[in-house]
Protein backbone atom coordinates (compact mmCIF):
# COMPACT_ATOMS: atom_id res chain seq x y z
CA UNK A 1 0.00 0.00 0.00
CA UNK A 2 2.87 1.87 0.79
CA UNK A 3 4.41 1.38 -2.38
CA UNK A 4 0.93 2.05 -4.53
CA UNK A 5 0.54 5.34 -3.19
CA UNK A 6 4.61 6.53 -3.25
CA UNK A 7 4.41 5.54 -7.36
CA UNK A 8 0.66 7.68 -7.37
CA UNK A 9 2.43 10.74 -5.96
CA UNK A 10 5.64 10.03 -8.12
CA UNK A 11 3.37 9.59 -11.29
CA UNK A 12 1.11 12.91 -10.43
CA UNK A 13 4.68 14.74 -10.21
CA UNK A 14 5.74 13.22 -13.84
CA UNK A 15 2.54 14.27 -15.35
CA UNK A 16 2.15 17.99 -14.05
CA UNK A 17 5.91 19.04 -14.82
CA UNK A 18 5.45 17.97 -18.31
CA UNK A 19 2.02 19.77 -18.24
CA UNK A 20 4.56 23.03 -17.72
CA UNK A 21 6.42 21.36 -21.07
CA UNK A 22 3.21 21.20 -23.24
CA UNK A 23 1.34 25.04 -21.94
CA UNK A 24 3.07 26.69 -24.40
CA UNK A 25 1.22 24.63 -26.93
CA UNK A 26 -2.13 24.69 -25.63
CA UNK A 27 -3.50 25.98 -29.36
CA UNK A 28 -2.15 22.43 -30.56
CA UNK A 29 -3.39 20.66 -27.62
CA UNK A 30 -7.19 22.64 -27.57
CA UNK A 31 -7.43 21.00 -31.06
CA UNK A 32 -6.34 17.81 -30.29
CA UNK A 33 -8.79 17.75 -27.07
CA UNK A 34 -11.67 18.82 -29.02
CA UNK A 35 -11.02 16.80 -32.03
CA UNK A 36 -11.08 14.01 -29.49
CA UNK A 37 -13.93 15.21 -27.70
CA UNK A 38 -15.94 15.38 -30.94
CA UNK A 39 -15.12 12.21 -32.76
CA UNK A 40 -15.82 10.35 -29.48
CA UNK A 41 -19.11 11.47 -29.40
CA UNK A 42 -20.22 11.16 -32.89
CA UNK A 43 -18.85 8.05 -32.92
CA UNK A 44 -21.61 7.03 -29.86
CA UNK A 45 -24.47 8.64 -31.59
CA UNK A 46 -24.04 6.04 -34.82
CA UNK A 47 -25.36 3.41 -32.94
CA UNK A 48 -28.94 5.03 -32.34
CA UNK A 49 -29.42 5.86 -35.56
CA UNK A 50 -28.90 2.10 -36.20
CA UNK A 51 -31.10 1.47 -33.69
CA UNK A 52 -33.80 3.27 -35.52
CA UNK A 53 -32.95 1.50 -38.56
CA UNK A 54 -33.14 -1.96 -37.37
CA UNK A 55 -36.45 -1.06 -35.42
CA UNK A 56 -38.23 0.23 -38.29
CA UNK A 57 -37.19 -2.66 -40.20
CA UNK A 58 -38.56 -4.52 -37.74
CA UNK A 59 -41.80 -3.32 -37.79
CA UNK A 60 -41.85 -3.47 -41.78
CA UNK A 61 -41.57 -8.25 -41.10
CA UNK A 62 -45.22 -7.11 -39.86
CA UNK A 63 -46.62 -4.52 -41.33
CA UNK A 64 -45.51 -1.00 -43.57
CA UNK A 65 -42.51 0.26 -42.48
CA UNK A 66 -41.32 3.86 -43.69
CA UNK A 67 -38.87 3.58 -46.18
CA UNK A 68 -38.01 7.48 -45.99
CA UNK A 69 -37.37 7.23 -42.58
CA UNK A 70 -34.91 4.71 -42.90
CA UNK A 71 -33.02 6.29 -45.72
CA UNK A 72 -32.86 9.34 -43.78
CA UNK A 73 -31.30 7.44 -40.67
CA UNK A 74 -29.16 6.13 -42.57
CA UNK A 75 -27.81 8.91 -44.37
CA UNK A 76 -27.33 10.41 -40.74
CA UNK A 77 -25.38 7.81 -39.83
CA UNK A 78 -23.19 7.81 -42.73
CA UNK A 79 -22.53 11.68 -42.07
CA UNK A 80 -21.98 11.00 -38.10
CA UNK A 81 -19.64 8.45 -39.20
CA UNK A 82 -17.79 10.66 -41.99
CA UNK A 83 -17.39 13.57 -39.32
CA UNK A 84 -16.01 11.34 -36.94
CA UNK A 85 -13.43 9.95 -39.18
CA UNK A 86 -12.43 14.01 -39.91
CA UNK A 87 -12.26 14.25 -36.41
CA UNK A 88 -9.94 11.43 -35.57
CA UNK A 89 -8.06 12.19 -38.68
CA UNK A 90 -7.29 15.99 -37.15
CA UNK A 91 -6.72 14.74 -33.83
CA UNK A 92 -3.93 12.32 -35.56
CA UNK A 93 -2.80 14.88 -37.41
CA UNK A 94 -1.85 17.21 -34.09
CA UNK A 95 -0.82 14.51 -32.10
CA UNK A 96 2.47 13.54 -33.46
CA UNK A 97 3.23 17.81 -34.01
CA UNK A 98 2.54 17.96 -30.27
CA UNK A 99 5.12 15.31 -29.39
CA UNK A 100 8.07 16.65 -31.02
CA UNK A 101 7.33 20.09 -30.06
CA UNK A 102 7.71 19.02 -26.70
CA UNK A 103 10.57 17.24 -27.20
CA UNK A 104 12.15 19.94 -28.75
CA UNK A 105 11.36 22.20 -25.83
CA UNK A 106 12.51 19.12 -23.44
CA UNK A 107 16.16 18.61 -24.98
CA UNK A 108 16.69 22.79 -24.75
CA UNK A 109 15.95 23.05 -21.53
CA UNK A 110 17.99 19.74 -20.58
CA UNK A 111 20.87 20.93 -22.84
CA UNK A 112 20.65 24.38 -20.92
CA UNK A 113 20.53 22.51 -17.31
CA UNK A 114 23.72 20.79 -18.52
CA UNK A 115 25.53 23.99 -18.62
CA UNK A 116 24.14 25.83 -15.21
CA UNK A 117 24.42 22.38 -13.12
CA UNK A 118 28.38 22.10 -11.33
CA UNK A 119 30.65 20.07 -12.94
CA UNK A 120 30.31 17.50 -10.13
CA UNK A 121 27.22 16.38 -11.54
CA UNK A 122 29.06 14.86 -14.48
CA UNK A 123 31.92 13.76 -12.26
CA UNK A 124 29.61 11.33 -10.29
CA UNK A 125 27.18 10.60 -13.07
CA UNK A 126 28.80 7.93 -16.11
CA UNK A 127 28.63 9.79 -19.13
CA UNK A 128 26.54 7.02 -21.39
CA UNK A 129 23.88 7.60 -18.82
CA UNK A 130 23.67 11.10 -19.08
CA UNK A 131 23.61 10.70 -22.33
CA UNK A 132 20.56 8.42 -22.68
CA UNK A 133 18.75 10.55 -19.92
CA UNK A 134 19.01 13.55 -22.83
CA UNK A 135 18.11 11.03 -25.73
CA UNK A 136 16.22 7.99 -24.95
CA UNK A 137 14.35 9.11 -21.90
CA UNK A 138 13.10 12.19 -23.86
CA UNK A 139 11.79 10.18 -26.70
CA UNK A 140 9.93 8.19 -24.22
CA UNK A 141 8.50 10.55 -22.33
CA UNK A 142 7.06 12.89 -24.97
CA UNK A 143 6.25 10.16 -27.54
CA UNK A 144 4.41 8.67 -24.78
CA UNK A 145 2.30 11.26 -22.74
CA UNK A 146 1.44 13.37 -26.34
CA UNK A 147 0.07 10.37 -28.04
CA UNK A 148 -1.28 9.11 -24.67
CA UNK A 149 -3.10 12.15 -23.49
CA UNK A 150 -5.42 12.49 -26.64
CA UNK A 151 -6.57 9.15 -26.27
CA UNK A 152 -7.00 9.33 -22.60
CA UNK A 153 -9.12 12.24 -23.44
CA UNK A 154 -11.32 10.16 -26.29
CA UNK A 155 -11.87 7.43 -24.04
CA UNK A 156 -13.01 9.46 -21.22
CA UNK A 157 -15.83 11.25 -23.45
CA UNK A 158 -16.97 8.30 -25.35
CA UNK A 159 -17.14 6.14 -22.07
CA UNK A 160 -19.64 9.46 -20.28
CA UNK A 161 -21.34 9.47 -23.75
CA UNK A 162 -21.98 5.64 -24.26
CA UNK A 163 -22.98 5.47 -20.48
CA UNK A 164 -25.25 8.54 -21.02
CA UNK A 165 -26.79 7.40 -24.00
CA UNK A 166 -26.64 3.08 -22.94
CA UNK A 167 -28.76 3.85 -19.86
CA UNK A 168 -31.06 6.25 -21.73
CA UNK A 169 -32.18 3.31 -24.25
CA UNK A 170 -32.29 0.37 -21.44
CA UNK A 171 -30.88 0.86 -18.38
CA UNK A 172 -31.02 -3.51 -18.00
CA UNK A 173 -28.26 -4.05 -20.84
CA UNK A 174 -26.41 -0.82 -19.70
CA UNK A 175 -25.69 -2.20 -16.50
CA UNK A 176 -25.07 -5.60 -18.39
CA UNK A 177 -22.11 -3.71 -20.53
CA UNK A 178 -20.76 -2.45 -17.68
CA UNK A 179 -20.20 -5.24 -15.51
CA UNK A 180 -18.64 -7.39 -18.30
CA UNK A 181 -16.02 -4.42 -19.26
CA UNK A 182 -15.20 -3.67 -15.83
CA UNK A 183 -14.44 -7.52 -15.11
CA UNK A 184 -11.92 -7.63 -17.64
CA UNK A 185 -10.36 -3.67 -16.51
CA UNK A 186 -9.82 -4.83 -13.09
CA UNK A 187 -7.94 -7.99 -14.54
CA UNK A 188 -5.43 -5.64 -16.48
CA UNK A 189 -5.00 -3.15 -13.43
CA UNK A 190 -3.95 -6.33 -11.51
CA UNK A 191 -1.47 -7.40 -14.25
CA UNK A 192 -0.57 -4.15 -14.74
CA UNK A 193 0.39 -3.30 -10.73
CA UNK A 194 2.64 -6.52 -11.40
CA UNK A 195 4.65 -5.32 -13.68
CA UNK A 196 5.21 -1.40 -13.07
CA UNK A 197 8.56 -1.96 -10.91
CA UNK A 198 10.18 -3.39 -13.45
CA UNK A 199 9.37 -0.43 -16.47
CA UNK A 200 11.95 1.66 -13.87
CA UNK A 201 14.34 -0.67 -13.67
CA UNK A 202 14.40 -1.23 -18.01
CA UNK A 203 15.68 2.42 -17.55
CA UNK A 204 18.01 2.56 -15.39
CA UNK A 205 19.45 -0.57 -16.47
CA UNK A 206 19.09 1.05 -20.04
CA UNK A 207 21.30 4.00 -18.74
CA UNK A 208 23.73 1.74 -17.64
CA UNK A 209 24.24 -0.25 -20.54
CA UNK A 210 24.79 3.36 -22.93
CA UNK A 211 27.33 4.40 -20.21
CA UNK A 212 29.31 0.96 -20.57
CA UNK A 213 29.11 0.78 -23.84
CA UNK A 214 30.17 4.72 -24.05
CA UNK A 215 33.53 3.40 -21.74
CA UNK A 216 34.39 0.68 -23.98
CA UNK A 217 34.19 2.72 -27.26
CA UNK A 218 36.46 5.28 -25.59
CA UNK A 219 38.84 2.80 -24.38
CA UNK A 220 38.43 0.57 -26.90
CA UNK A 221 42.88 1.26 -27.77
CA UNK A 222 43.57 0.32 -23.67
CA UNK A 223 40.98 -2.80 -23.71
CA UNK A 224 43.02 -4.28 -27.08
CA UNK A 225 46.49 -3.93 -25.53
CA UNK A 226 45.87 -5.07 -22.07
CA UNK A 227 43.58 -7.99 -23.73
CA UNK A 228 40.47 -7.39 -21.63
CA UNK A 229 37.82 -7.88 -23.88
CA UNK A 230 36.42 -11.11 -21.97
CA UNK A 231 36.52 -9.12 -18.96
CA UNK A 232 34.88 -6.29 -20.69
CA UNK A 233 32.57 -8.64 -22.50
CA UNK A 234 31.48 -10.57 -19.23
CA UNK A 235 30.74 -7.29 -17.57
CA UNK A 236 28.32 -6.00 -20.71
CA UNK A 237 27.01 -9.66 -20.76
CA UNK A 238 25.92 -9.28 -16.96
CA UNK A 239 24.27 -5.81 -18.41
CA UNK A 240 23.37 -7.10 -21.35
CA UNK A 241 21.40 -9.87 -19.13
CA UNK A 242 20.26 -7.40 -17.06
CA UNK A 243 18.42 -5.70 -19.44
CA UNK A 244 17.10 -8.54 -21.20
CA UNK A 245 15.08 -9.56 -17.63
CA UNK A 246 13.54 -6.28 -16.99
CA UNK A 247 12.83 -5.44 -20.80
CA UNK A 248 10.99 -9.07 -21.87
CA UNK A 249 9.05 -8.51 -18.59
CA UNK A 250 8.08 -5.23 -19.23
CA UNK A 251 7.41 -5.81 -22.65
CA UNK A 252 4.85 -8.91 -21.73
CA UNK A 253 2.91 -6.58 -19.36
CA UNK A 254 2.24 -3.89 -22.22
CA UNK A 255 1.60 -7.10 -25.07
CA UNK A 256 -0.54 -8.45 -22.73
CA UNK A 257 -3.13 -5.83 -22.38
CA UNK A 258 -4.46 -6.25 -25.96
CA UNK A 259 -5.44 -10.01 -25.04
CA UNK A 260 -7.31 -8.82 -21.88
CA UNK A 261 -8.35 -6.04 -23.68
CA UNK A 262 -10.18 -8.74 -26.63
CA UNK A 263 -11.02 -10.70 -23.43
CA UNK A 264 -13.41 -8.26 -21.66
CA UNK A 265 -14.78 -6.92 -25.09
CA UNK A 266 -16.31 -10.87 -26.26
CA UNK A 267 -16.70 -11.20 -22.28
CA UNK A 268 -19.03 -7.98 -22.48
CA UNK A 269 -20.67 -8.97 -25.95
CA UNK A 270 -22.04 -12.38 -25.05
CA UNK A 271 -23.33 -11.02 -21.97
CA UNK A 272 -25.42 -8.34 -24.20
CA UNK A 273 -26.62 -11.33 -26.26
CA UNK A 274 -27.43 -13.46 -23.61
CA UNK A 275 -29.25 -11.03 -21.59
CA UNK A 276 -30.92 -9.30 -24.83
CA UNK A 277 -32.18 -12.04 -26.06
CA UNK A 278 -34.17 -13.09 -23.08
CA UNK A 279 -35.03 -9.19 -23.15
CA UNK A 280 -36.59 -9.71 -26.70
CA UNK A 281 -37.90 -13.16 -26.22
CA UNK A 282 -40.27 -11.80 -22.54
CA UNK A 283 -40.90 -8.22 -24.94
CA UNK A 284 -39.08 -5.71 -23.31
CA UNK A 285 -36.67 -4.81 -26.07
CA UNK A 286 -36.97 -4.58 -29.85
CA UNK A 287 -33.92 -6.30 -32.12
CA UNK A 288 -33.14 -2.83 -32.80
CA UNK A 289 -32.45 -1.73 -29.48
CA UNK A 290 -30.51 -5.26 -28.84
CA UNK A 291 -27.99 -4.28 -32.19
CA UNK A 292 -27.40 -0.90 -30.75
CA UNK A 293 -26.34 -2.70 -27.61
CA UNK A 294 -23.82 -5.03 -29.82
CA UNK A 295 -22.19 -1.84 -30.74
CA UNK A 296 -22.00 0.07 -27.94
CA UNK A 297 -20.71 -2.79 -25.67
CA UNK A 298 -17.93 -3.02 -28.11
CA UNK A 299 -17.75 1.02 -28.01
CA UNK A 300 -17.89 0.70 -24.70
CA UNK A 301 -15.07 -2.07 -24.66
CA UNK A 302 -12.75 -0.21 -26.54
CA UNK A 303 -12.01 2.83 -24.86
CA UNK A 304 -11.41 0.42 -21.55
CA UNK A 305 -8.83 -1.07 -23.73
CA UNK A 306 -7.25 2.01 -24.36
CA UNK A 307 -7.28 2.95 -21.09
CA UNK A 308 -5.35 -0.54 -19.98
CA UNK A 309 -2.93 -0.10 -22.80
CA UNK A 310 -2.65 3.63 -21.89
CA UNK A 311 -1.53 2.29 -18.94
CA UNK A 312 0.63 0.27 -19.53
CA UNK A 313 2.58 2.66 -22.22
CA UNK A 314 2.64 5.50 -19.62
CA UNK A 315 5.11 3.43 -17.27
CA UNK A 316 7.61 3.53 -19.12
CA UNK A 317 7.32 7.43 -19.65
CA UNK A 318 7.16 7.95 -16.10
CA UNK A 319 10.40 5.95 -15.54
CA UNK A 320 12.14 8.19 -18.32
CA UNK A 321 10.47 11.40 -16.83
CA UNK A 322 11.15 10.63 -13.27
CA UNK A 323 15.06 10.48 -14.55
CA UNK A 324 14.33 13.61 -16.97
CA UNK A 325 13.28 15.75 -14.46
CA UNK A 326 15.69 14.68 -11.59
CA UNK A 327 18.06 16.36 -13.99
CA UNK A 328 16.30 19.36 -14.76
CA UNK A 329 15.59 19.84 -10.76
CA UNK A 330 19.82 19.40 -10.24
CA UNK A 331 21.11 22.33 -8.44
CA UNK A 332 22.45 24.81 -10.38
CA UNK A 333 25.59 26.98 -10.32
CA UNK A 334 25.09 30.09 -8.35
CA UNK A 335 23.73 33.44 -9.85
CA UNK A 336 26.22 35.16 -11.71
CA UNK A 337 27.47 38.72 -10.55
CA UNK A 338 26.24 42.10 -11.97
CA UNK A 339 29.32 44.03 -11.80
CA UNK A 340 30.21 45.35 -14.91
CA UNK A 341 33.55 44.73 -16.29
CA UNK A 342 35.88 46.48 -18.85
CA UNK A 343 37.34 43.29 -20.32
CA UNK A 344 39.48 45.23 -22.67
CA UNK A 345 41.21 47.09 -20.04
CA UNK A 346 41.66 43.74 -17.86
CA UNK A 347 45.44 43.38 -16.81
CA UNK A 348 45.46 40.01 -15.40
CA UNK A 349 46.43 40.58 -11.62
CA UNK A 350 44.64 37.56 -9.58
CA UNK A 351 44.75 37.55 -5.52
CA UNK A 352 43.49 33.89 -3.79
CA UNK A 353 42.59 34.82 -0.27
CA UNK A 354 42.27 32.04 2.18
CA UNK A 355 39.87 30.00 0.05
CA UNK A 356 38.64 26.34 1.02
CA UNK A 357 37.31 24.15 -0.71
CA UNK A 358 35.68 20.51 -0.89
CA UNK A 359 33.60 18.43 -3.14
CA UNK A 360 31.68 18.07 0.07
CA UNK A 361 31.33 20.11 3.26
CA UNK A 362 32.76 17.21 5.05
CA UNK A 363 35.87 16.49 2.50
CA UNK A 364 38.17 19.91 2.10
CA UNK A 365 40.69 19.46 -0.45
CA UNK A 366 41.75 22.89 0.09
CA UNK A 367 42.17 24.36 2.99
CA UNK A 368 43.79 27.76 3.34
CA UNK A 369 44.87 28.95 -0.16
CA UNK A 370 46.36 32.58 -0.50
CA UNK A 371 48.18 34.20 -2.84
CA UNK A 372 48.73 37.06 -4.70
CA UNK A 373 50.00 37.29 -8.73
CA UNK A 374 51.04 40.39 -10.54
CA UNK A 375 49.77 41.14 -14.01
CA UNK A 376 52.12 39.65 -16.70
CA UNK A 377 53.26 37.00 -14.19
CA UNK A 378 54.07 32.89 -15.28
CA UNK A 379 52.80 30.74 -12.09
CA UNK A 380 53.67 27.66 -12.28
CA UNK A 381 51.74 25.15 -9.69
CA UNK A 382 53.37 22.24 -8.95
CA UNK A 383 52.93 18.75 -6.69
CA UNK A 384 51.97 14.94 -6.54
CA UNK A 385 48.70 14.00 -7.90
CA UNK A 386 45.70 15.03 -5.98
CA UNK A 387 47.77 17.99 -4.62
CA UNK A 388 44.78 20.43 -5.73
CA UNK A 389 46.77 21.82 -8.82
CA UNK A 390 43.31 21.36 -11.03
CA UNK A 391 41.21 21.97 -8.43
CA UNK A 392 42.49 25.61 -8.10
CA UNK A 393 41.58 26.76 -12.15
CA UNK A 394 38.50 25.06 -11.65
CA UNK A 395 38.41 27.75 -8.96
CA UNK A 396 39.37 30.51 -10.68
CA UNK A 397 37.58 29.82 -13.66
CA UNK A 398 34.34 29.08 -11.29
CA UNK A 399 33.92 25.82 -12.51
CA UNK A 400 33.78 24.65 -8.71
CA UNK A 401 32.38 27.06 -5.74
CA UNK A 402 34.35 28.03 -3.55
CA UNK A 403 33.36 27.07 0.11
CA UNK A 404 35.52 29.74 1.58
CA UNK A 405 37.35 32.98 1.13
CA UNK A 406 37.94 35.06 -2.29
CA UNK A 407 39.41 34.97 -5.67
CA UNK A 408 39.82 38.52 -7.06
CA UNK A 409 41.01 39.90 -10.93
CA UNK A 410 42.27 43.74 -10.75
CA UNK A 411 40.75 43.64 -7.70
CA UNK A 412 37.11 42.72 -8.31
CA UNK A 413 35.38 39.36 -7.11
CA UNK A 414 34.98 36.96 -9.61
CA UNK A 415 31.69 36.58 -7.64
CA UNK A 416 30.47 39.92 -8.70
CA UNK A 417 30.67 39.24 -12.20
CA UNK A 418 29.28 37.04 -14.80
CA UNK A 419 30.36 33.90 -15.73
CA UNK A 420 30.97 35.32 -19.15
CA UNK A 421 32.62 37.79 -18.06
CA UNK A 422 35.52 36.03 -16.58
CA UNK A 423 35.54 33.36 -19.32
CA UNK A 424 35.96 36.38 -21.91
CA UNK A 425 39.19 36.78 -19.73
CA UNK A 426 40.54 33.27 -19.46
CA UNK A 427 42.07 31.15 -22.23
CA UNK A 428 42.57 27.70 -21.13
CA UNK A 429 44.78 24.74 -22.88
CA UNK A 430 43.77 21.53 -21.29
CA UNK A 431 45.50 18.20 -21.08
CA UNK A 432 42.18 16.64 -22.53
CA UNK A 433 42.23 17.71 -25.96
CA UNK A 434 38.29 18.69 -27.80
CA UNK A 435 38.08 18.57 -31.23
CA UNK A 436 34.71 18.55 -33.22
CA UNK A 437 33.79 17.44 -37.01
CA UNK A 438 34.33 20.31 -39.08
CA UNK A 439 37.87 22.10 -40.43
CA UNK A 440 41.16 22.92 -39.61
CA UNK A 441 40.18 26.63 -39.44
CA UNK A 442 36.41 26.06 -37.51
CA UNK A 443 38.50 24.33 -34.77
CA UNK A 444 41.24 26.82 -34.18
CA UNK A 445 38.79 29.69 -34.52
CA UNK A 446 35.91 28.55 -32.29
CA UNK A 447 33.88 31.40 -31.01
CA UNK A 448 35.87 33.67 -32.58
CA UNK A 449 34.59 36.19 -34.85
CA UNK A 450 36.44 38.11 -38.33
CA UNK A 451 39.71 36.37 -37.49
CA UNK A 452 41.93 37.22 -41.02
CA UNK A 453 43.72 34.50 -42.84
CA UNK A 454 47.16 36.63 -41.91
CA UNK A 455 46.03 36.02 -38.18
CA UNK A 456 45.41 32.74 -38.89
CA UNK A 457 48.27 31.78 -40.59
CA UNK A 458 50.66 33.34 -37.93
CA UNK A 459 49.24 31.48 -34.99
CA UNK A 460 49.55 28.10 -37.49
CA UNK A 461 52.95 28.85 -37.59
CA UNK A 462 53.83 29.80 -34.14
CA UNK A 463 52.21 26.51 -32.74
CA UNK A 464 53.54 24.66 -35.26
CA UNK A 465 51.22 23.19 -37.07
CA UNK A 466 52.18 24.44 -40.81
CA UNK A 467 53.86 21.41 -41.42
CA UNK A 468 50.80 19.02 -40.71
CA UNK A 469 48.38 21.66 -42.12
CA UNK A 470 50.97 21.50 -45.40
CA UNK A 471 50.32 18.01 -45.73
CA UNK A 472 46.43 18.43 -45.71
CA UNK A 473 44.40 17.97 -49.22
CA UNK A 474 42.67 21.56 -48.78
CA UNK A 475 45.53 22.65 -45.86
CA UNK A 476 43.40 24.20 -43.32
CA UNK A 477 39.92 24.10 -44.93
CA UNK A 478 40.32 20.43 -44.44
CA UNK A 479 37.95 18.63 -42.58
CA UNK A 480 39.05 16.43 -39.48
CA UNK A 481 36.58 13.88 -37.86
CA UNK A 482 35.79 14.11 -33.95
CA UNK A 483 38.29 11.64 -33.46
CA UNK A 484 39.74 10.72 -36.18
CA UNK A 485 42.35 11.53 -38.82
CA UNK A 486 44.74 13.54 -36.43
CA UNK A 487 47.20 12.42 -33.31
CA UNK A 488 46.51 13.11 -30.20
CA UNK A 489 49.64 15.94 -30.35
CA UNK A 490 47.95 17.41 -33.55
CA UNK A 491 44.57 17.63 -31.96
CA UNK A 492 46.83 19.48 -29.12
CA UNK A 493 48.51 21.83 -30.75
CA UNK A 494 44.94 23.11 -32.29
CA UNK A 495 43.88 23.41 -28.73
CA UNK A 496 46.40 25.37 -28.27
CA UNK A 497 46.36 27.55 -31.58
CA UNK A 498 43.01 28.37 -30.33
CA UNK A 499 43.55 29.61 -27.10
CA UNK A 500 45.77 31.77 -29.11
CA UNK A 501 43.10 33.32 -31.52
CA UNK A 502 41.37 33.83 -28.23
CA UNK A 503 44.48 35.95 -26.64
CA UNK A 504 42.77 36.80 -23.35
CA UNK A 505 44.33 38.76 -20.81
CA UNK A 506 44.62 35.09 -18.38
CA UNK A 507 45.92 32.29 -20.20
CA UNK A 508 45.55 28.18 -18.07
CA UNK A 509 47.81 25.81 -19.49
CA UNK A 510 46.92 22.67 -17.53
CA UNK A 511 49.44 19.81 -18.49
CA UNK A 512 49.74 21.27 -22.46
CA UNK A 513 52.51 19.72 -23.65
CA UNK A 514 51.77 16.37 -22.32
CA UNK A 515 50.70 14.67 -25.48
CA UNK A 516 53.46 16.26 -27.82
CA UNK A 517 56.78 14.83 -28.55
CA UNK A 518 59.90 16.84 -26.85
CA UNK A 519 60.76 17.86 -30.45
CA UNK A 520 56.92 19.78 -30.82
CA UNK A 521 57.41 20.68 -27.13
CA UNK A 522 59.78 22.72 -27.79
CA UNK A 523 58.13 24.72 -30.62
CA UNK A 524 54.99 25.49 -28.36
CA UNK A 525 57.10 26.11 -25.60
CA UNK A 526 58.66 28.95 -27.69
CA UNK A 527 55.53 29.92 -28.90
CA UNK A 528 54.05 29.65 -25.65
CA UNK A 529 56.41 31.95 -24.27
CA UNK A 530 55.64 34.86 -26.93
CA UNK A 531 51.95 34.60 -26.03
CA UNK A 532 52.55 34.92 -22.28
CA UNK A 533 54.72 37.98 -22.69
CA UNK A 534 52.28 40.44 -21.24
CA UNK A 535 50.03 37.95 -19.53
CA UNK A 536 49.08 36.37 -16.38
CA UNK A 537 49.46 32.55 -17.09
CA UNK A 538 49.13 29.68 -14.76
CA UNK A 539 50.73 26.44 -15.74
CA UNK A 540 50.52 22.99 -14.50
CA UNK A 541 53.10 21.16 -15.75
CA UNK A 542 54.45 17.59 -14.24
CA UNK A 543 57.41 17.96 -16.49
CA UNK A 544 59.06 20.16 -14.12
CA UNK A 545 62.10 21.69 -17.09
CA UNK A 546 59.26 23.33 -18.91
CA UNK A 547 58.60 25.90 -16.03
CA UNK A 548 62.08 26.72 -15.14
CA UNK A 549 61.17 30.35 -16.16
CA UNK A 550 58.59 30.27 -14.56
CA UNK A 551 58.21 34.03 -12.53
CA UNK A 552 56.57 32.29 -9.23
CA UNK A 553 56.60 28.62 -8.68
CA UNK A 554 53.89 27.43 -6.05
CA UNK A 555 54.43 23.91 -5.13
CA UNK A 556 51.44 22.42 -3.62
CA UNK A 557 50.78 19.37 -1.82
CA UNK A 558 47.44 18.23 0.38
CA UNK A 559 45.79 21.41 -0.98
CA UNK A 560 48.28 24.11 0.74
CA UNK A 561 51.13 25.77 -0.43
CA UNK A 562 54.69 24.55 1.11
CA UNK A 563 56.94 26.61 -0.69
CA UNK A 564 57.12 29.46 -3.15
CA UNK A 565 59.41 30.51 -5.14
CA UNK A 566 61.63 30.52 -8.46
CA UNK A 567 63.15 27.44 -9.36
CA UNK A 568 66.75 28.19 -9.06
CA UNK A 569 65.32 29.88 -4.79
CA UNK A 570 63.33 26.27 -4.57
CA UNK A 571 66.49 23.88 -5.55
CA UNK A 572 68.67 25.96 -3.34
CA UNK A 573 66.60 25.19 -0.71
CA UNK A 574 66.73 21.31 -1.74
CA UNK A 575 62.98 20.74 0.13
CA UNK A 576 60.40 19.21 -1.89
CA UNK A 577 60.88 20.98 -4.71
CA UNK A 578 64.24 19.60 -5.60
CA UNK A 579 63.31 16.30 -4.27
CA UNK A 580 60.31 16.08 -6.88
CA UNK A 581 62.72 17.86 -9.46
CA UNK A 582 65.58 15.19 -9.15
CA UNK A 583 63.31 12.36 -9.06
CA UNK A 584 62.51 13.19 -13.19
CA UNK A 585 66.19 14.12 -13.62
CA UNK A 586 66.83 11.03 -12.65
CA UNK A 587 64.44 8.83 -14.45
CA UNK A 588 65.40 11.14 -17.45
Amino acid sequence: MKNSSAHRKKTDGVFGKLLKYIKPFWGILFVIVLMSLSGSILCVLAPNFMKNIVNEIQIGITGEYDEGAVLRYAAVTIIILLASFVCNFIQTYFAPLLSQKTAHKLREQVNIKANRIPLNYFDTNPEGDTLSTMTNDIDILSTSFSSTLPTLVTAIATIIACLILMFLTNWILAVTTIIGCVVGLVISMKVLGKGAPYFKKNQDVLGKLNAHINEDIKGHLIIKSFNAENEVFEDFKRTNNELFESTWKTQLVSYMMSPLAVFANNFSYILVCVVGASLVFTGHAMIGTIVAFIQYAQIFAGPISQISQAAGNIQPALAAGSRIFAMLEQEEMEDDGRTQVDTGKVEGEVDFSHVRFGYTPENIIVHDFSCHVDAGQKVAIVGPTGAGKSTLINLLTRFYEVNGGDIKIDGTSIYEMSRETLHSMISMVLQETWTFQGTIRDNIVYSKKNVSDELLDKVIKDCGLDDFISKCPDRASTIIAEEADISAGQKQLINIARAMIDDAPILILDEATSSVDTRTEKVISEAIDKLMEGRTSFVIAHRLSTIRNANLILVLKDGDIIETGIHDELMAKKGFYADLYMSQFDNQ
